[in-house]
């Protein structure tokens, strides 16, 4: 994982999901909320897609790989626009522009699915009742909604955010980089994501990104395998080359290109890179 940003402009963010749009939206669900109350049944959402206009943006931003495991989507599947907090627990945020991001199908739907977990106290849910007013509701939807172009919002949603203290991280907030370290094992043709003992918690954050993204899974330490191969070739050439030689400012330029946020498993071979 490395980090990401978004680009907060109105070409980049698709006019329904900023301004009056998603507020409508969540004003409605509260309004659903707030009769499911009242009937004295257990809130509960058909929450309507509408998401899918935002992940070409959203893989400019990942560099058409999953935020999550660095593999290319593009070039195999279409990938998913994944809402972070799962839409099922925080079904508020269905409509929130920050809690996207770009991911593969498998670390979306074969892993993560409706899982999260973290250390600190939960985002509460909106304080609807069943005697809330239509005002009160549109009220509690402008403070729930945060619009990605308004940037006081987005800081009070990412202030929540590092509050909850996620285990898995948001890349798009978060910095994962220093969180992860990574073990290569040449019999097994493997590396393996593992702790970084200098960060805090990292342990508990690797064991839940394995849960969660399946982060270690087999064919993903296979295939990055097969990256570190590439990369140990052109170090290992480089370092063989004498100064001057006509082909060693190809092979920086190589070494360089696989660090570059825009190639596969670049937080791997930065890690290595560094060691």
């Amino acid at each position: 994982m490395i980090k990401l940003e978004r680009v907060r402009t109105k070409t980049a963010i698709p006019s329904s999901f900023r301004g009056r749009t998603p507020r409508n939206r969540l004003v409605a669900m509260l309004k659903h909320a707030r009769s499911q109350l009242k009937a004295g049944e257990p809130i509960k959402h058909d929450i309507e897609s509408k998401w899918s206009v935002t992940k070409d943006q959203l893989l400019i931003e990942t560099h058409n790989k999953c935020a999550y495991c660095e593999s290319d989507i593009t070039t195999v599947s279409y990938g998913d626009v994944e809402h972070y907090r799962p839409k099922s627990v925080y079904w508020w945020l269905a409509y929130v522009y920050d809690n996207y991001l770009a991911s593969c199908a498998i670390c979306n739907q074969r892993f993560k699915g409706a899982k999260f977990e973290f250390l600190g106290p939960a985002i509460p849910p909106p304080a609807v009742l069943a005697t809330s007013t239509d005002e009160e509701l549109k009220e509690l939807a402008e403070v729930l909604i945060p619009d990605p172009l308004d940037e006081e919002a987005v800081v009070i949603f990412e202030e929540l955010h590092r509050a909850e203290g996620p285990l898995i991280p948001n890349p798009y907030i978060d910095d994962p980089e220093p969180m992860f370290a990574w073990e290569v094992f040449e019999g097994a043709g493997e590396v393996e994501v593992v702790p970084n003992n200098a960060f805090p918690n990292s342990d508990q954050i690797v064991d839940a990104c394995e849960r969660i993204y399946g982060i270690n899974r087999p064919q993903l330490k296979r295939r990055r395998y097969k990256r570190f191969e590439f990369y140990d070739l052109f170090r290992k050439a480089l370092n063989d080359l004498p100064a001057g030689a006509p082909s060693r400012s190809s092979v920086e330029e190589m070494l360089v290109s696989l660090r570059k946020a825009d190639s596969e498993y670049a937080a791997m071979i930065r890690f290595l890179d560094a060691a």
